[in-house]
């Protein structure tokens, strides 16, 4: 688990924004990286997530936004 500094202040109250890093640490395989974030997003679909987007860092998938059943947005990367 990481946590990360934000230039925001907080206007709301307190939560925390999981990122499910399937593809492990860098460097990467990108191709293979992409089929473990696509494999990990329809199965959190299955159980109950909603898809919300996908980010791309030039051409390749960077992360897929998601909500959990209580509109928590979390990232799968």
């Amino acid at each position: 688990m990481g946590f990360l500094k934000v230039p925001e202040g907080k206007t709301a109250k307190n939560r925390m924004h999981i990122d499910i890093r399937v593809a492990g640490e860098p460097p990467w395989d990108m191709a293979e990286r992409e089929l473990l974030i696509r494999a990990k997003a329809a199965e959190l679909v299955a159980a109950g997530a909603t898809f919300v987007r996908e980010e791309s860092y030039d051409e390749h998938l960077g992360h897929v936004v998601m909500l959990d059943p209580e509109g928590n947005e979390f990232c799968v990367a």
